[in-house]
């Protein structure tokens, strides 16, 4: 597996506010890219398109409040791949996050998709602080 670890930011929120907002993938739209197309969500799971790239599906499979929330690859998928988001208290008013993707990809994959799957976390990390500024 090859891990991909976004920068741990600070959100103008309480662990518990975020663990809520990141509970729920209808959620998850106001996080994603333009590149991201067919964007399609519940609560519990959601599917996309990144654009000139693959089709993505995946759930989530577990929910630890205060703690973490762990995403899964769902139905068919080009690579396994999880997707954790973790929340760490400052205060209660304030946490930080760190979001880790790690994926089964083979040294072809790798080599194509390491930059974007780095800037794909850090991004979502980013985009959550900006959400709760």
């Amino acid at each position: 597996m090859t891990e991909f670890v976004s920068e741990r930011v600070e959100v103008n929120a309480s662990s518990n506010e975020v663990f809520t907002f990141m509970s729920d993938f209808t959620n998850f739209g106001k996080l994603m890219p333009e590149q991201i197309k067919n964007w399609k969500a519940d609560a519990d799971s959601c599917s996309f398109t990144i654009e000139g790239m693959a089709d993505l599906n995946m759930r989530i499979a577990q929910r630890n409040p205060d703690k973490n929330i762990q995403i899964i690859a769902d139905g068919k998928n080009p690579i396994d791949y999880t997707l954790d988001v973790f929340f760490f208290p400052i205060d209660e008013n304030s946490s930080r996050v760190e979001i880790i993707f790690n994926a089964d990809l083979n040294p072809f994959i790798k080599a194509v998709a390491s930059k974007p799957l780095q800037n794909f976390v850090d991004m979502l990390a980013q985009k959550l602080q900006q959400h709760f500024s």
